[in-house]
């Protein structure tokens, strides 16, 4: 199962991509990233640096001004991210 970190956690997109992983059973969000908290069913951080839970791959629908932070995340851990 391919665990998923998703940045953005609280939007809109980030709503849609939550909803379309849990009818999956390949894929599962292992915690999200936002300033605001949402109604989910994983943890959520504030900010990369935060996040404790391992993952495969990071999918971003967050804002530009977050980008920084979330590659350098991406590089000190080797993870891949989709933007």
């Amino acid at each position: 199962m391919i665990q998923i970190l998703l940045s953005g956690a609280g939007g809109k997109m980030g709503q849609v991509i939550s909803r379309s992983v849990s009818e999956r059973v390949d894929y599962r969000i292992a915690a999200g990233i936002d300033r605001q908290s949402a109604a989910v069913d994983y943890p959520i951080f504030e900010k990369p640096s935060d996040c404790d839970v391992c993952c495969d791959v990071i999918i971003d629908f967050s804002t530009a001004k977050a980008v920084d932070g979330l590659l350098d995340y991406c590089e000190e851990k080797k993870v891949p991210v989709v933007l």
